[in-house]
């Protein structure tokens, strides 16, 4: 082949291969950069994964339940949302309790406690305002819904570690 033929060929690959590799990088960065974005721009998420276990700790004056902790140190679950949950999965819909969302481990989420709430820690809401709560001062504390509306305190499970391995049901919406 003559090498102008070559020259030809190199010439139009180059052409070519050149445009198409800067647009494979500059799609790969605009992906990276949207997610990092998105994982940056929802202060809530951020709070949730980052959890201040010290402080809370400091806060009550105790060592937090290790189910507690261990919930905290699960990004998969913490962030998870919109699932009832029962003591099994034959439980009726009646007797199932909705999680809409898990609250963060902060201190943040102590100081916005409803009132009569303040020695508990809120770990997750019913998406109305209702909050499930333990007594962060106990090992393995029973878990509690509190009504905001009405001050009840309706009894969920005896232990936090039972309510963490109890099934969990997706919504469908």
């Amino acid at each position: 082949m003559p090498d102008s033929v070559k020259l030809a060929l190199l010439l139009i690959g180059i052409l070519i291969g050149l445009p198409l590799i800067l647009l494979l990088i500059r799609d790969r960065l605009s992906q990276y950069s949207n997610k990092v974005i998105v994982d940056n721009s929802n202060p809530f998420d951020q709070r949730l994964l980052n959890p201040d276990i010290a402080a809370l700790e400091q806060h009550y004056g105790h060592a937090l339940p290790t189910a507690l902790v261990a919930l905290y140190q699960n990004d998969q679950e913490v962030i998870r949302g919109g699932f009832y949950v029962a003591r099994s999965v034959d439980t009726s819909e009646e007797n199932r309790w909705y999680v809409a969302f898990y609250m963060p481990a902060d201190l943040r989420s102590v100081k916005d406690a409803w009132p009569g709430t303040e020695r508990y820690f809120a770990f997750a809401d019913d998406g109305c305002g209702n909050g499930y709560l333990v007594d962060p001062r106990l090992d393995d504390p029973a878990v509690f819904l509190h009504d905001h509306e009405t001050g009840e305190f309706h009894p969920v499970a005896n232990r936090f570690s039972e309510f963490m391995i109890w099934p969990r049901v997706e919504t469908s919406a």
